[in-house]
């Protein structure tokens, strides 16, 4: 028991001998301190082969916070060889440290060490990595610029560069040409993406990440793609323009003014084409235009337009159309002008056609290739555009065309039902099924703005919101009234009208189109034949004691699955 008795007191004592030591070691360097929270993560020092890492107490390589004076002194003890160092840190942009530190030294005070540090001593740049920095938006704007620059071998000038903005403002296209009066100068396409921003007295700071646009595939390290510009802006009446200064390195060295730097710009802002021309007011007043199916969305300012496109994902591509110039336009009905287009970070011309159909639908015809001349827009020849049809969030409920009413003679479900009889050789059971209509009737409602579609056990009821005639089809945007919003879901109906030379049998057909109103629809894709039953005043079986059930299937679904 004594010998058991002798071990438990030798443990104990053993433990706090090591506890005593511990602690004298611990406040042999100052006790300990620690870093500020938001510079937690992993950062990029150029000359380093990987990330320096940060916490609340230590610096990958640098050591632990041993003791810190005001914000920005810190004195780090490395354990690895028992040293200190006094390192004075500020906080440039939450992405952007800098630094100057002292030589290693022996146990000392903090202001002993931090004295070590010279008035010419080397300023270093951390830039974070992880968590990923979000860009911001660019300085340099209004969009686009010619400029010059000068690599250290003279100004090229001629041709003129150009630097042209992106859809997400956090980038900038440079677009570099070659200057055969100037060595050293060379054809060249850079992408800049603007991380953070700062001032110093009267000096303005960027750093960004630039890539190589024509060799994307390509792969870049962080000391190629990281720099640090200077910059100083001046306005003029009409002009503004941009003095900056590039690093040469992934460091913020060797860049003293706008004017002294790896390369030198001079940005000028070119024609300004917000300026040109403006939307007319009949698509102005409404901002925001979707297409029948929601997967496009078209924002439109004063000035400007946003086309933003929906992927399958739910995320979101955009374009940016600012007009540059009106080439027709009838008040009210039709315009055909040229826009400057942004997709990304690729930009050019475009042919666009709007065209009013009601106070609510337009239809857009957009070309399909960007151009650096606005005079190749509209001249290009090739397959007509299609059309994209666009309707509004406000959309006012109008009269029906083709009033009347109609037998169905033919549908998608009578076609589907004389396949399934010819497959189990009997007749099928009357039901109720979604489309299998026997009559539709137009504008016959007590406000002539409805559709209704019957059967026997069922009726649908479509909102007429737009009307039109082309090459000799009818178009009607309509939506259920079951599914009446501000966001309906809309449908383009596509008749051929039983009243035109080409129809007096006085039989048509219907289609649903769900996209767009498809001007590739023919008589081959009909999803309904009708024929004439009288006016919407003459009687007929279609207003005879039959129940009238309000359906929730929609024709654009029978369409979709029939086609």
């Amino acid at each position: 028991m004594g010998a058991i008795l002798f071990c438990a007191s030798f443990g104990d004592l053993f433990t706090h001998a090591v506890l005593l030591l511990t602690l004298g070691v611990y406040s042999s360097y100052g006790g300990g301190c620690t870093f500020p929270d938001s510079w937690t993560g992993s950062w990029f020092l150029s000359g380093y082969p990987s990330l320096i890492a940060i916490n609340s107490t230590h610096i990958q390589s640098k050591g632990e916070c041993s003791e810190r004076e005001s914000t920005d002194k810190f004195l780090l003890y490395d354990r690895s060889d028992d040293s200190y160092r006094c390192m004075v840190i500020h906080e440039k942009h939450k992405y952007v440290l800098q630094y100057k530190e002292s030589p290693v030294w022996p146990k000392d005070s903090l202001s002993t060490i931090c004295e070590q540090i010279s008035g010419d001593a080397p300023l270093y740049s951390m830039f974070r990595k992880e968590p990923r920095p979000v860009p911001q938006e660019c300085p340099f704007h209004p969009a686009p610029f010619t400029f010059t620059y000068n690599r250290g071998t003279g100004d090229c000038t001629n041709p003129p560069s150009r630097a042209e903005a992106c859809t997400d403002n956090s980038r900038l296209l440079l677009r570099y040409m070659a200057c055969p009066d100037v060595p050293g100068t060379e054809s060249n396409v850079e992408e800049l993406v603007c991380l953070a921003t700062w001032k110093e007295g009267s000096t303005r700071y960027l750093v960004g990440q630039i890539s190589q646009v024509q060799r994307r595939n390509s792969i870049a390290s962080d000391e190629d793609t990281y720099r640090c510009f200077i910059y100083k802006g001046q306005h003029s009446d009409k002009s503004m323009t941009y003095n900056i200064a590039q690093s040469g390195d992934a460091t913020c060295n060797g860049v003293s003014s706008p004017t002294d730097g790896s390369r030198i710009m001079k940005l000028t802002n070119s024609d300004d084409e917000h300026n040109r021309c403006h939307f007319p007011s009949w698509i102005l007043e409404h901002h925001k235009w979707f297409s029948l199916d929601h997967t496009h969305q078209y924002h439109f300012t004063t000035k400007n337009a946003t086309l933003k496109i929906m992927n399958a994902d739910g995320s979101y591509e955009e374009k940016r159309l600012v007009c540059h110039s009106i080439l027709e336009q009838k008040e009210k009905k039709h315009i055909k002008l040229v826009a400057h287009v942004t997709r990304g970070c690729e930009s050019g011309h475009a042919c666009l056609k709007f065209y009013r159909r009601s106070s609510g639908v337009l239809e857009l015809q957009q070309g399909s290739s960007l151009w650096d001349s606005p005079e190749d827009a509209c001249t290009a020849r090739g397959d007509p555009e299609p059309y994209l049809t666009l309707i509004s969030t406000n959309l006012v409920p109008m009269r029906c065309p083709i009033l009347g009413r109609y037998n169905v003679v033919n549908s998608p479900t009578d076609r589907r039902r004389r396949r399934q009889q010819a497959t189990i050789g009997s007749e099928v059971a009357t039901e109720c099924v979604a489309g299998a209509y026997e009559s539709v009737s137009f504008g016959c409602g007590n406000s002539q703005d409805t559709i209704e579609f019957s059967s026997h056990c069922a009726t649908t009821v479509y909102t007429c919101y737009g009307s039109w005639s082309s090459s000799g089809s009818g178009y009607l945007v309509a939506a259920p009234l079951a599914r009446a919003s501000t966001h309906p879901h809309t449908a383009c109906l596509v008749y051929r009208d039983p009243r035109t030379n080409e129809t007096r049998s006085g039989r048509m057909w219907l289609s649903v189109a769900g996209g767009s109103c498809d001007r590739a629809l023919t008589a081959a894709d009909t999803v309904y034949n009708l024929t004439v039953n009288g006016t919407c005043e003459q009687s007929s079986k279609y207003n005879s004691g039959t129940s009238r059930v309000t359906s929730t299937a929609l024709i654009l679904v029978t369409l979709l699955a029939v086609r």
